[in-house]
């Protein structure tokens, strides 16, 4: 049986959401609602930056992490085990910066998708918790 593509999303964002609420809490999910924002004023690197800014929280590591490793998962068919996400971020960066506006477009997109699903299914997993 196939899997859809909101299916594989969804399956990614319910694995994320999962592990993020149950260390990080209410600051991952803070900063999950709020990264689609940031990536459509900002710019996906620029918001990628700033998740992974020396002062940052654990919260924001860990969203950094997550992102990275679906969009890895998701359009360069890497699988990263947690945590490797944000261990490969200068060469993440690297490759965006390098990469054609159409394919820059596809992540982006790609980051929104993912972040769509993780918004609702922190509600949901904060919910089953309480």
């Amino acid at each position: 049986m196939t899997q859809t593509l909101d299916q594989k999303r969804a399956a990614l964002a319910w694995q994320y959401a999962t592990a993020g609420m149950a260390q990080h809490g209410k600051e991952y999910k803070g900063l999950a609602k709020g990264a689609p924002a940031l990536i459509m004023n900002s710019g996906l690197m620029p918001t990628l930056a700033f998740y992974s800014g020396k002062d940052k929280s654990k919260a924001a590591q860990h969203l950094l992490d997550d992102l990275i490793c679906g969009l890895s998962q998701r359009l360069a068919g890497q699988a990263l085990k947690t945590g490797q996400g944000a261990l490969l971020f200068p060469k993440f960066m690297e490759a965006l910066q390098k990469s054609e506006s159409s394919e820059y477009l596809r992540y982006t997109d790609e980051a929104l998708e993912l972040l769509k699903w993780i918004r609702q299914f922190v509600d949901a997993v904060e919910a089953k918790a309480a």
